[in-house]
């Protein structure tokens, strides 16, 4: 699926164990704006957008509110049409989730539901349009699939490291772990970038092929480019446009 190409690409690696408090951020702020497209092979599939939307609380707690946002584009629309929105609000000082709302639209499939997490009794409740409400237990700082992307970004990184990341979607969660490979320039449609590159086992497409992300080699972490060799052929998300970025 597209939104899991680029949004599960994106949040399916990230820095070890992660420590409750005030954390620094110097890699995004309000008004920043990702804009990538979508292809596989020659074939262009869509585009997604990612933005770091505003500054609200959350039971008087202050959070920034992301979206992210995948629409399939005319053609890729008479096959496999999709127009998905996530929405993480994540405390702005301790870089955990504080809800998180998925309106996925693609083909047959259509899910809709809202999580609000509560790290102190370290549970989540999710109320589902299709299953109702449910309640599951928690690891500590456990992310939702988009504000692990963001809280990546936070963090430092080094060739040759592997990282750890809880990470919750769908109902439940897991630990991902990722490997750290090597330092590369690479030529976007966005432009050229000092990148990066992470390697990660776990496809979109539940297939055994690694994802590549390069992300720039700066304090944003900004990804730039995302890789994937399916059975068919490979799919890719390259950065088109950004704008709002330190």
């Amino acid at each position: 699926m597209i939104i899991k190409f680029l949004v599960f690409l994106l949040v399916a690696y990230g820095p070890g164990a992660q420590e409750s408090g005030k954390k620094e951020n110097k890699a995004f702020k309000v008004g920043e704006s990702l804009k990538f497209s979508i292809g596989w092979e020659f074939i262009d599939a869509g585009t997604a957008t990612l933005s770091v939307s505003r500054m609200t609380t959350i039971d008087n707690q202050p959070c920034y509110h992301f979206t992210a946002i995948t629409w399939s584009n005319a053609f890729f629309s008479t096959l496999y049409k999709v127009r998905d929105t996530l929405e993480s609000y994540m405390h702005a000082e301790k870089f955990y989730p504080l809800k998180y709302i998925k309106n996925a639209n693609e083909g047959d499939y259509k899910r809709s539901f809202v999580t609000v997490f509560d790290h102190q009794n370290a549970k989540a409740m999710t109320d589902d349009r299709d299953s109702g409400k449910s309640q599951i237990s928690i690891p500590p700082d456990v992310q939702d699939i988009i504000s692990a992307f963001y809280y990546m970004r936070t963090r430092p990184i080094e060739v040759g490291s592997r990282y750890e990341l809880s990470v919750f979607d769908n109902g439940r969660h897991k630990k991902v772990t990722v490997k750290v490979i090597r330092k590369e320039t690479v030529s976007v449609e966005a432009g050229e970038f000092d990148c990066i590159v992470v390697q990660t086992p776990i496809g979109p497409f539940k297939n055994r092929s690694d994802l590549f992300i390069w992300l720039t080699d700066d304090a944003r972490k900004m990804p730039v480019l995302m890789k994937s060799k399916i059975v068919i052929g490979s799919v890719r998300a390259e950065l088109e446009e950004y704008s709002g970025t330190y």
